[in-house]
């Protein structure tokens, strides 16, 4: 079976030893995917504790943690698993701190925290296996017109050298669907057609 390596979930970048920057996403998504290739894929889901939690027997899961960490478990997988697929649907932190080793005492009248860019992982995706059928994954603001949602994905598409991009508005998930690639652009009314429209695109190239 063709490898398929899935990212699930939100990295989380620590500031001190028990606290930590992430987002909100629960890795719904990641894990539907994964459940509906596991039949024609050999399918791993690198996940957050929540989505690996979530995930149960069917599908064989690895947690991450930071975004370095995630960066680091996706290569090792994809310089070992050539040429299969990658769905890179994982909610990265876009920045990251120089974390304590120790707890930030409690009490303080006032913390300032110094972020600085974290890594953009899908960026390093072609040097580690050129091969790999790559559908990346934009989250739009909510603010953003289709017109725009479509531009950033466009641009992604061509930066990563994806195959696909799955696009989308935060707080508008069911109805600005799109998945860009070089020939065209699809356009769904609801997040479920989309994703079953995804699937069907990556059982194709299988």
């Amino acid at each position: 079976m063709i490898p398929a390596l899935i990212t699930a979930g939100a990295t989380r970048n620590p500031v001190d030893a028990i606290r930590y920057l992430s987002a909100g996403a629960t890795g719904s998504t990641g894990l539907a995917l994964a459940r509906a290739l596991a039949p024609t894929h050999d399918v791993r889901l690198l996940g957050s504790a929540e989505a690996c939690l979530r995930a149960g027997d069917r599908v064989t899961t690895e947690e991450f943690g930071s975004t370095r960490d995630l960066m680091a478990r996706m290569e090792r997988h994809l310089r070992s698993r050539q040429g299969g697929v990658l769905v890179h649907s994982a909610a990265v932190g876009d920045y990251e701190a120089d974390a304590l080793a120790t707890k930030i005492p409690s009490g303080q009248p006032e913390i300032v925290i110094r972020l600085r860019p974290g890594p953009k992982i899908v960026d390093h995706v072609r040097s580690w296996d050129p091969g790999v059928f790559l559908v990346s994954f934009k989250a739009g603001s909510p603010e953003w017109s289709d017109e725009k949602l479509l531009e950033v994905a466009t641009a992604q598409l061509a930066r990563t050298r994806s195959d696909l991009v799955f696009a989308n508005r935060l707080r508008d998930l069911d109805h600005s669907c799109v998945i860009v690639a070089s020939s065209g652009v699809e356009r769904f009314p609801s997040r479920d057609i989309a994703l079953s429209r995804l699937v069907e695109r990556i059982r194709l190239r299988a």
